[in-house]
């Protein structure tokens, strides 16, 4: 986390009169501390905006996003000793995030940004096939002490199906979702492992997805 805020670049995106994006940001008990919005670009954090808090837990931002993207929060409190962060899926309209001081980055409301919902979804689904291969390691951690390689080889054998399903799910979804940036981005994230399901992703993608960051990462990653 805290390399992350290290490599944001010394230097502030200014404020234009054509801004097209507002952030409306509210952190349930919050009282004291400093929120900093920023963005990835070429690996490299900048730093779009920052404000001290003090007595208020709504936030403003407002800035000019050249299209659909994650951007971050970062809240750091007690004179920089305590650090937390979230992400959401920004579009180029107005946007307002709900999180709270105790849960920060872990519950959060996002809405009007349709790539945010889509993205949360995805994210909800994947949660529930990663616990189940929890399920599924910690049983075999129980198998294990008994000896049993019978019931390990099934173990093994309903995680391999489990990872598979998962990926076809990743990457089903991403085809379902072509016309949105949340598809290419999806794909360089979770789908790095298969050229060809990354390929069938990019042709699937409209013409102006095509044009977004993600998809240009994406068609990188596929003349690697």
């Amino acid at each position: 986390m805290y390399l992350r805020l290290i490599l944001l670049s010394v230097f502030f995106i200014s404020c234009s009169s054509t801004n097209n994006f507002e952030l409306e940001l509210e952190i349930k008990g919050l009282k004291k501390g400093k929120v900093i919005l920023s963005k990835i670009n070429d690996s490299t954090g900048v730093i779009i905006d920052s404000v001290f808090v003090k007595g208020d837990n709504l936030v403003k931002f407002k800035s000019n996003l050249s299209e659909p993207q994650i951007l971050y929060v970062d809240l750091i409190l007690n004179d920089g000793n305590s650090y937390k962060t979230l992400s959401f899926f920004a579009e180029q309209k107005k946007i307002k995030v709900v999180s709270s001081l105790d849960k920060f980055g872990y519950e959060i409301n996002v809405s009007g940004s349709k790539n945010d919902s889509l993205l949360r979804d995805y994210v909800a689904f994947n949660r529930k096939f990663n616990d189940q291969k929890l399920d599924l390691i910690k049983t075999s951690f129980e198998v294990n002490n008994q000896v049993d390689e019978d019931s390990l080889a099934k173990i093994d054998e309903m995680l391999i199906s489990l990872n598979k399903r998962q990926f076809l799910y990743n990457a089903n979804f991403a085809l379902r979702h072509s016309d949105f940036e949340v598809s290419p981005y999806i794909a360089i994230t979770d789908l790095k492992e298969s050229k060809k399901i990354m390929d069938t992703i990019y042709k699937s993608l409209s013409d102006d997805i095509k044009k977004s960051k993600y998809a240009e990462n994406l068609k990188k990653l596929l003349s690697i």
